[in-house]
């Protein structure tokens, strides 16, 4: 069995670090990178930190237009003609591929499936939907994703099993060499500090939005480690915005230091779907800085709270009062897992191959054992999807 694994952007590539390696030492396996950020001198900063394998194809597209990547993703795939091809998460990439892919008849698996905003002004939400309407198998990273699928969708329980988020596998891979490193001097100094990404459209691009922004963030009586993403920066300088005391502005940093900062921090704050999943993974309070989110397991928890910029006050009390009710939330399981999801990704393949699994996983309430992913390999043979 030929399989392809797809990759984008760097989020992607942190994702995939536990899963590519363990693929490539048992099928005939091809890593392609769709360049829809990055150039390759690039990511090999990413592969070399992550100690990961890097790519085998770069498309080297320089662009998140999505014709320009179906494009190039589905001559790469007439080229190798694979039997499975692997799409992970909502970007432009994501569905370029499993649009590539199914044109070529190849069976598409779509890791972390079914999370859903329910917010259809998301170009992220819609690129999941679609995704999920032509994957065979959905790949979801919790119970709640693969209910969201059933009941609103109308797709197969039995090809939609949840198998825990890789993003959790990432961290537990790395969290050794984390947390071994030291915090950077100037928060270490500081004791508490927060840390935040805010990069979205409708964060950064609405001027009025982006303005109100920094006005409740300059209230928080702490600081806030912030590396800020491209578009963020050039968005303060084009509608001649400040930066509030409190922001302590840092270039965008690998994987490793990022998580040691996030890892020290008393709070974190984002727009970002995959930092809340790194915060209930750490186990650090966290604020969405969104109307809503498509980790709505991490809010049903207590874990995090939403907080509505163009329409909440007061972030500072919400950030105090998150601060203070973390650590007697009754329920503290990660819905994501415990660092298991590559293993029932490659149990899942070898199944679908004819193989019997050569790892082992343990029991997790609400992920998906053995015999679970062994039905979803046999209606996928019998041509149910």
């Amino acid at each position: 069995m030929k399989i392809v694994t797809v990759c984008g952007t760097r989020p992607e590539l942190i994702k995939l670090a536990p899963l590519v390696p363990e693929l490539a030492s048992r099928f005939d396996h091809t890593y392609l990178f769709t360049g829809q950020h990055y150039s390759p001198s690039m990511v090999q900063v990413f592969v070399d930190e992550l100690q990961a394998p890097g790519p085998d194809v770069f498309l080297d597209v320089g662009s998140s237009d999505l014709d320009a990547l179906q494009e190039a993703t589905a001559q790469a795939f007439r080229e190798i003609e694979p039997d499975v091809v692997l799409v992970y998460g909502d970007t432009n990439s994501t569905l370029a591929a499993a649009q590539a892919a199914d044109s070529v008849g190849a069976t598409v698996i779509h890791i972390e499936a079914g999370i859903r905003s329910f917010d259809r002004t998301m170009p992220e939400e819609l690129n999941r939907v679609i995704v999920d309407g032509i994957a065979a198998i959905r790949l979801a990273p919790t119970g709640l994703a693969t209910w969201f699928l059933e009941a609103f969708e109308g797709r197969d329980r039995v090809t939609s099993p949840a198998i825990g988020n890789l993003v959790v596998d990432a961290w537990k891979r790395h969290e050794d060499v984390v947390m071994s490193r030291p915090i950077p001097a100037a928060f270490g100094e500081a004791g508490r500090y927060a840390v935040m990404t805010l990069h979205r459209q409708a964060t950064v691009d609405v001027p009025e939005v982006f303005g109100r922004a920094l006005a409740e963030l300059a209230a928080i009586d702490m600081p806030i480690f912030f590396p800020v993403h491209p578009r963020t920066a050039a968005r303060v300088e084009e509608f001649g915005l400040t930066w509030p005391d409190n922001l302590r502005i840092a270039e965008p940093m690998g994987y490793f230091d990022f998580m040691r900062a996030m890892a020290g921090a008393t709070i974190l704050l984002t727009d970002s779907g995959g930092v809340q999943e790194e915060a209930i993974s750490l186990d650090i309070p966290c604020v969405t800085l969104r109307p809503n989110t498509e980790r709505m397991e991490t809010v049903f928890l207590g874990a995090n709270r939403l907080f509505d910029l163009e329409r909440d006050r007061d972030l500072a009390s919400v950030v105090t009062q998150a601060i203070a009710s973390h650590p007697d939330r009754p329920y503290k399981l990660n819905p994501f897992g415990e660092g298991h999801a590559w293993a029932r990704c490659v149990v899942l393949l070898e199944l679908m191959a004819g193989r019997e699994p050569s790892v082992e996983f343990p029991h997790e309430p609400g992920l998906a054992d053995r015999s679970a992913l062994r039905a979803a390999a046999e209606a996928i043979a019998s041509g149910k999807g």
